[in-house]
Parts: C-alpha cells; structure tokens; sequence
C-alpha cells in the first residue's frame, strides 16, 4: 500500500502512476507522524516532497528499516512567494528582491559584500539601498539554500544557477482544473472587453523607438502573431484557420508607447516585451513566461496591463500551456490531450485545447519561424527537469 498525505497535490500525482485499491489517504498530525507510518502494516510506501522523505529525517527518526529513498521525481512543483492581486506594487518589490538573491548567488556577491549590490530608484529614495539590505540581511540564494536546506537536500537540477547554455522552457503545474468552477470573465475586465468587443487587439512591436505605428519589423513578429492566435482561440473558442483575422487584430506599436497604450486598452497584449525591472515596475506591465531568449535583449514575452490580474493570468497560462503541450508531445492534431479547466468559467472549459489546436505547441510554433528566429539553441529549448532553471531577468546589474 502506498500512503500518501490528504489533502496535498501528491494524491493528484499518485492516482495517475498507481490504481486506487493500492492508494491509501493518509492523515497524520505531523510529518515526523507520517514517516513514522512506514512501521506500521498499514503503509509500505509513503509518497510525499522531497524534503519530508528526505534521508536524513528517516535517519533521525531512527526508523526500524532498511528503507530505501527514491531518485525518480514524479511531478514538478516549483514553490514561490505569494502576494495578494489587488496590490500589483507589492508583488512588483517582492519579486526584485528575490530576482535580487539570484542575481546576488550568480555575481557571487555574499553577505559580508553585500555593499557591492547597486542601489535603485525604481521603487523611489525610501528603497534606494533594497538591495543591498536584503543581502545584508540573508545572504544570497546559495548562501539562504545552504543553511536551510543543504543537509536535508543537495542543490542540484532545477535550484542551480542557468548560465545560459541549457533549455529554460518549463511549464508550471496546473494543478487541479476542475474541481471549484470560476463564475467566469470579470465584469468589466479586459477579457470581457475582448469578448464584448469581438476581436483581440494584440500589439507587436516594431524596430522604431517612438511613434505608434512603425514600419520596421522585429525578427520575432511572426511568432508574436502566432501566440496572439493562441489567445484569440482560447478566448473565442475559435481555432478555425479562417477566422483567425476576424477574431485577431493586429498592430504595430512602439515600446515609448507601449505602457500608455495598455493602460488605455487601446491595446490588450504586446509581444515581445523585454521582461526588466524597467518595463515591470515603471511600465505597470505585467508579463508571461518567457516565450523566446534573445543575446542581444534577453528574455522576451508577452506583456499585458498589471492591474488586470485575470487577464494577465489568462495570457500567462496561454503561454505555460503552450510549453507543456511540448513536454507531453501534443501538436495540433492530438489537442484533445490536453485537459479541461474551469479555472475562468465554464464558457472557456475547452480553451487550453482551442489553443493547441489553433497554433500547436511551443516547437511547432518555434519551426514555423525558425528562418527568422535562427536554430532553437540554448536557453530556447525544453528544461526537462534536469538542467537549472534559476535565471534572474536584467534590470539589477545587467
């Protein structure tokens, strides 16, 4: 029999390896308590995060064994900081200060040298030295890793350092799609203004520094069009090739003007946006997963207003469905694959598969420009979860 903690996401991952007569829901009081269950007849195997199974905590329990800890890694859950959605300011200082302990492990600047962490005016002259502070005060993110978690698990994979040769494409869990439905588009929101309007107006930048319309475009133009698709065929639940221009408008604007014009909702979503401390904080933008790492720019997305969280979580998991429809190896014709979600409403149960559907997954979007974009190399490929994923997005030092 294999326990497993109630109430946590490894019944989800457990029930998809293993059938249910041999799954046993387990709730112990503690931790310690549900190690301890394997000295029970109840429990051969219990299943849970690293850090619980870990080795050294069933040595120090002192468990009647031998037991044997697993290597193989049957789910990814990143774990993140989490800020309320009404406070997009907050959440904006929440994240630069953690950007700030990986950029601070990268530099290899400690606390003894957190002097040598650059001031900032972003957040204004009351924040000016945040950075520094906040090494001051913990270290950096090798130094906050080994005091607390170096002894039960080693640094290694995901939680090392990305040094911009191995794929940063990794999908984030969805977690349980169905189980609570969302009363839908909020009213008066930017879905519901696309919706109501009938069209997505999907901005793409172009080569010129001002003007809002300009003739030059980027070499990532092409892929932007094809990601604004995407979001059109989860929106409308339309993936049909001869409507996408009737369901998609596109235009061509400048990065000057490019705040302005999200604020305004003369335009829902721009692509692709430099993700910097810059464009976040000042900007007010909010931005998805990175959908293309560029040398001269660094990583590129697609960035929307920040005061209207569901749409910018609606784009978001656009793009997070897009990599994973990769990971699993679901194309266009095998769309179906992907799961259902209530997440934003009943009306958009089918979106992740609309999406897929209309465009693909990310190679297949990446092909369809790769004479633009040049080989898929190096940070533009899959993180399989092997390689490191921690990369600090520039505004800090570079």
């Amino acid at each position: 029999k294999i326990c497993i903690k109630s109430g946590t996401t490894s019944i989800d991952v457990v029930r998809e390896l293993i059938p249910e007569d041999y799954i046993v829901e387990a709730f112990p009081s503690s931790n310690d308590d549900y190690l301890r269950s394997l000295n029970t007849p109840t429990c051969n195997v219990i299943a849970s995060d690293q850090p619980i199974v870990a080795k050294t905590n069933v040595k120090r329990l002192e468990l009647k064994g031998p037991y044997e800890v697993g290597t193989k890694i049957f789910s990814k859950e990143p774990l993140a900081m989490v800020t309320r959605v009404d406070d997009p300011e907050w959440n904006d200082f929440v994240n630069w200060v953690l950007q700030a302990l990986i950029v601070a492990d990268r530099e290899d600047i400690t606390q003894e040298r957190a002097h040598e962490m650059p001031t900032t005016n972003v957040f204004g002259e009351q924040f000016k030295n945040m950075y520094v502070n906040a090494i001051k005060a913990v270290g950096n993110y090798r130094e906050i890793y080994e005091r607390s978690m170096e002894t039960t698990i080693s640094r290694q994979g995901l939680n090392l350092i990305n040094d911009k040769t191995s794929g940063l494409m990794y999908s984030h869990p969805f977690g349980n799609l169905l189980d609570d439905v969302s009363p839908g588009r909020e009213e008066g929101g930017i879905i519901d203004a696309i919706f109501e309007r009938g069209y997505l107006n999907c901005g793409v930048l172009n080569q010129s520094t001002s003007g809002r319309i300009g003739a030059g475009k980027s070499k990532t133009s092409g892929m932007v069009v094809d990601y604004c698709y995407a979001l059109s065929a989860g929106i409308f639940k339309n993936d049909l090739e001869n409507t996408k221009n009737e369901r998609t408008k596109i235009l061509s604007v400048s990065l000057t003007e490019a705040p302005t014009l999200l604020e305004n909702r003369e335009v829902d979503v721009i692509g692709l946006v430099e993700v910097n401390i810059v464009n976040d904080v000042t900007g007010k933008m909010s931005f998805s997963q990175p959908i293309y790492f560029s040398d001269q720019k660094g990583p590129l997305a697609l960035a929307t207003y920040q005061h209207d969280t569901q749409w910018a979580s609606f784009v978001y998991w656009t793009v997070s469905a897009i990599i994973y429809a990769e990971e699993e190896n679901i194309s266009q014709d095998t769309s179906r694959k992907m799961p259902l979600s209530n997440v934003f409403g009943s009306y958009h149960k089918t979106m992740l598969r609309d999406i897929i559907s209309a465009v693909g997954n990310y190679g297949d979007i990446y092909n369809r420009n790769i004479d633009t974009l040049g080989p898929r190399i190096g940070r533009n490929m899959l993180n399989t979860g092997d390689d490191p994923q921690l990369y600090a997005f520039p505004g800090i030092i570079d």
